[in-house]
């Protein structure tokens, strides 16, 4: 990993040099901004460590304008300048975090790897693997089969470097630029030697397979690892969900002996010597075997037991009742003496397959161990005919089809599903190829030849939009349809947390903070539409997506449902593919508004910070200023305690404009702010500009003498910075201030303090500039 690291103090930038290099980076420093700017802007460099005060360009100057010109390499702005107003700057400059000098080298270190894991995808492990062979970039050790390789420095950062860009060709100059730092200048056998050792090393740990793949006339890349253990892993845990889905299906066929006895039980007697409780209990025995028995694919058995229910829930019955109550209770248990039709669908990724028969048939023979289920589409019809769910991604062979046709339906494809990743398979290695299907949307670019297992390793390596890791929670009583709706739910990553008592769900709630509720309408104590309104009752969780689960699918139901405020139902029997897309979109889209909530919400905090600052210089506005100033001038009123204020501004600030054009003189705006902002106590003070280069410092509970000082260190700093101006009379740019003070009164307006300020400024200039005149109030 190469960092530039930005740093005017020699010493201290040896000092973080050194320890940035003990740690396996390769660094580039740079004394002042400006080359530190030539150096971000041609250089590939990983991470930038930022300085503020820098000679001729300011930190913040640096970051800005490499993100205007389109730079997205994080910046750790690295400074002494710990006031709040600081942080704020940087980060709206566009740093990706702020770090306070002095720091702690294990804190500084800390934030650095961060940085880079943000970079990439957080969601991943910091380890870094290739088949037996791991990186650990905390530990900066490197094992194979669990026993420590020692590399120099050189080649654990190359390993590191392939590791981390996995299908990237290195040419040996850009080897030299990520590895080396700027100072050294190896040539291309250093690199030819670099990747001899590194595989020496390797193969001597007992490592057969070779890492690095030498590309003719381009590079070095690392191979594709080895794919026997990864296929293992694939098929035991295809065959592990198939195992649970089994075990809950036998758990659920167990289970009905007992509740057939129940029902039974109410059938040997006349239904008015019941109790309640046995009343109630038959009654959702029944409604659970409506919902299980036709989730296990005993259909028929799902609408006798719903009728059985339903002449519970009437109360009245007669003898004719009485019968048919018996009748219903045969002929449901002839059904679940049959076997099941199907086992509850299980949902793979989809993927449209368009290419010749014979690879359409290597791709069908290898799908089932991918993970994988195929649609074949032969032509455009069939992709404008396709009316099932919308596939995960779409695989096509140029070679199949005329190429302005095969044109003509990749964007047909794109049109009906924008959403989905596309691969393309060709024997066309032309740029013009290439551009073509770019402009197209095409994801990946697969040259032939191929193999099926490289097919599908490029399908592996896409961008996934299931939302894995979200927090799903199901509130049902009847434990076998728990099981059953963790089985379905589990192999799609959902983290999944179940509970069959309502009366313990207030504290399961609080406790996993799921991303959606699934909820069962008919449950004992409380019933799903009771807790869903107790969801909704609260602040925290009234966005909360929430989906019943019903039997109950007439129009009156589900206006019931929508009433008490769930997002959306699911029916009775449940069937695999409804639960997991309609969980899946929910958990999506409640993400998608909760990232436009955050938007928004950053949008409105930055809309009020620029309503309340300059945006060139980070100093308040003239709004903000007088706002402020009337506000301290009211509480010293009533303290009986002195305030300040100084205006200034940059002398013969127009012909430097007109000598450097207003860009230059805007970063000189920057700096002597910046410069102003060091002098006074940014917690109490306020720098503010009222216009062009006239600026105002507001100082509370500063008498005149302390004022004077203020005055003075601002002039001494300037002096300092040395910024050229010819036409300057000291040749350096230099500031007039007039300064004011008094123990405010309520009888005396805050902008009589103004204008003595400005009558104290005027004077200075009168003076020949680069001084300050003092008029109290």
């Amino acid at each position: 990993m190469k960092i530039l690291l930005v740093e005017d103090d020699p010493s201290l930038s040896q000092a973080l040099a050194t320890t940035l290099t003990a740690h396996r980076y390769t660094v580039d420093t740079a004394l002042d901004g400006q080359i530190a700017l030539e150096l971000a802007v041609q250089g590939e460099y990983d991470i930038i460590l930022l300085d503020i005060m820098l000679p001729k360009l300011d930190g913040l100057s640096v970051c800005q304008r490499l993100r205007q010109q389109g730079c997205q390499t994080p910046i750790l702005i690295l400074t002494a300048k710990d006031a709040n107003e600081d942080i704020i700057a940087g980060l709206n400059a566009g740093a990706d975090d702020y770090l306070i000098k002095p720091c702690d080298s294990a804190h500084f270190l800390a934030r650095v790897r961060a940085l880079l894991r943000r970079q990439g995808n957080s969601k991943t492990s910091p380890i870094l693997t290739w088949g037996n062979l791991c990186l650990d970039p905390t530990l900066i050790q490197v094992t194979y089969l669990q026993q420590v390789i020692i590399l120099s420095p050189k080649e654990y950062s190359l390993l590191e470097l392939l590791l981390r860009h996995p299908q990237r060709i290195f040419s040996r100059s850009s080897i030299i630029n990520h590895l080396w730092s700027i100072d050294d200048s190896p040539t291309d056998a250093a690199v030819t030697n670099l990747i001899k050792d590194l595989r020496r090393k390797l193969k001597s740990a007992g490592m057969q397979e070779e890492l690095i793949e030498t590309v003719y006339r381009l590079g070095y890349r690392l191979k594709a690892a080895p794919k026997k253990e990864k296929e293992q892993t694939k098929v035991e845990n295809c065959q592990k969900e198939i195992a649970a889905i089994e075990q809950v299906m036998w758990d659920f066929r167990a289970s009905l002996e007992k509740r057939i006895d129940v029902l039974e039980a109410a059938a040997r007697s006349p239904i008015h010597n019941l109790s309640s409780v046995q009343h109630q209990q038959a009654k959702e025995e029944a409604h659970r075997l409506a919902g299980g028995l036709g989730t296990f694919g005993y259909a028929k058995g799902s609408d006798l037991a719903r009728e059985i229910e339903h002449l519970f829930i009437e109360c009245n019955w007669e003898e004719a009742q009485q019968r048919q109550f018996a009748q219903l209770l045969a002929e449901l248990k002839q059904e679940i003496a049959k076997p099941p039709i199907a086992l509850i669908p299980t949902l793979k990724p989809l993927m449209l397959a368009i290419a010749d028969d014979t690879l359409i048939a290597q791709l069908q023979q290898a799908a089932p161990h991918r993970g994988w289920q195929i649609e074949i589409v032969r032509d455009r019809s069939d992709v404008l005919h396709h009316v099932g769910d919308s596939p995960s991604v779409i695989f096509m062979s140029l070679n199949h089809v005329v190429p302005d046709r095969g044109l003509m339906l990749l964007q047909e494809l794109k049109i009906q599903f924008p959403n989905t990743p596309i691969l393309i398979l060709t024997t066309q290695d032309s740029l013009d190829s290439r551009v073509a299907v770019a402009r197209l949307g095409v994801n990946r670019y697969i040259l032939q030849p191929a193999t099926i297992d490289e097919i599908f390793d490029a399908i592996a390596q896409l961008p996934q939009t299931t939302p894995t890791d979200a927090k799903v929670m199901i509130v049902d009583d009847d434990p076998v349809a728990l099981q059953t709706l963790m089985a379905v739910l589990q192999p799609w990553g959902l983290q999944v947390t179940t509970l069959n008592q309502p009366e313990h769900f207030w504290q399961t709630l609080t406790t996993t903070v799921p991303d959606v509720l699934l909820l069962d309408l008919e449950m004992p104590t409380f019933n799903g539409l009771e807790l869903c309104r107790v969801v909704r009752q609260d602040a925290y969780y009234s966005d909360l997506p929430i989906l019943i689960i019903t039997a109950h699918t007439d129009s009156a139901s589900i206006q019931q449902v929508f009433a008490a405020g769930a997002d959306d139902f699911i029916a009775k029997p449940i069937t695999g593919p409804e639960l997991v897309t309609r969980t899946l979109a929910r958990i999506e889209r409640s993400r998608i508004q909760r990232q436009l909530l955050q938007y928004q919400k950053e949008h409105r905090q930055t809309r009020q910070l620029q309503a309340t600052i300059d945006l060139l210089t980070q100093a308040a506005n003239r709004h903000y200023f007088d706002g402020f100033l009337h506000r301290e001038w009211q509480r010293l009123a009533d303290a009986q305690a002195p305030l300040s204020l100084i205006s200034y501004d940059i002398d013969y600030f127009k012909s430097y404009n007109d000598l450097y054009g207003y860009q230059v003189g805007d970063a000189c705006l920057q700096r002597v702010t910046h410069v102003v902002w060091d002098c006074i106590k940014p917690g109490r003070d306020l720098v503010a500009r009222l216009g062009g280069d006239e600026f105002a410092i507001v100082l509370p509970e500063t008498s005149l003498e302390q004022a004077l000082q203020v005055a003075q260190r601002i002039q001494q700093a300037i002096a300092q910075l040395q910024i050229p101006h010819p036409s300057c009379t000291h040749q350096y740019i230099t500031v007039s201030l007039g300064i004011s003070g008094t123990i405010p009164q309520i009888n005396i307006s805050a902008q009589e303090l103004i204008a003595i300020a400005t009558q104290a400024l005027y004077a200075a200039k009168a003076r020949g500039r680069n001084t300050y005149c003092l008029y109290p109030l």
